[in-house]
């Protein structure tokens, strides 16, 4: 399944995906200084969580003004010590970044990563990154989506064309053979949830359309 909006808001039941996103993760930490609430004032704070937040959604505005949809996620906040009377000496947030192209992903998390030295700066913080994940981004073999295409014109369906943001297995053998996906539509795009569903008929379509792809391509092999 597409475990996304993409299809659903196109009002198509499948898609020919063109490559998977890589990703890299981090977890980055602002510190400052843990202080009282009520006796330090705003101007002598090294607030961190206060960093943070700032820092948080300059990582949503790069990401949004990103040219080839990339995305950019914070999941998670620890802020210590936590008190609501005491400003936060040291918070950290996780960072997942993704891209179709491994290009596009550097220039995103340089962009990120100088945004977040220059407020770190300004606020008097230091910053410490940490990284905890990366995977390559993977092409679709070409071969493969004409397959797909060629399959959903017998078929009469539709055959748009998408790039998966989440990871899958097929990113593991793509390095030592060719790769390709067929999508079905997530009903509500909804994904990693207890809803997360999928239309019978649509997989009926994925069905036709597979057996279809794999018949063409032993006539290939007959070629």
């Amino acid at each position: 399944i597409e475990q996304g909006p993409v299809l659903e808001s196109v009002n198509q039941a499948l898609g020919i995906v063109t490559a998977i996103a890589g990703a890299k993760r981090a977890m980055l930490t602002l510190t400052g200084q843990s202080g009282h609430a009520g006796t330090t004032p705003m101007n002598l704070r090294q607030d961190s969580l206060a960093g943070c937040a700032e820092l948080i959604l300059a990582i949503e505005q790069l990401a949004k003004n990103a040219s080839n949809g990339e995305v950019a996620t914070v999941g998670q906040i620890q802020s210590r010590p936590g008190a609501t009377n005491v400003i936060a000496g040291k918070t950290t947030i996780s960072l997942d970044a993704r891209a179709q192209s491994d290009t596009d992903l550097a220039n995103l998390l340089s962009a990120i990563q100088s945004s977040a030295q220059s407020i770190a700066s300004k606020r008097n913080l230091t910053l410490d990154w940490q990284w905890t994940h990366a995977a390559g981004a993977v092409a679709c073999d070409t071969t493969i989506q004409h397959l797909f295409s060629s399959a959903c014109k017998l078929n009469n369906q539709a055959s748009p064309s998408l790039a998966s943001g989440a990871g899958h297995d097929a990113m593991a053998i793509a390095p030592i053979c060719p790769v390709g996906m067929l999508f079905i539509r997530s009903p509500g795009g909804i994904s990693h949830h207890p809803a997360e569903a999928v239309i019978d008929s649509d997989v009926t379509k994925a069905l036709s359309i597979m057996y279809s792809a794999l018949v063409l391509y032993t006539q290939t092999l007959k070629e």
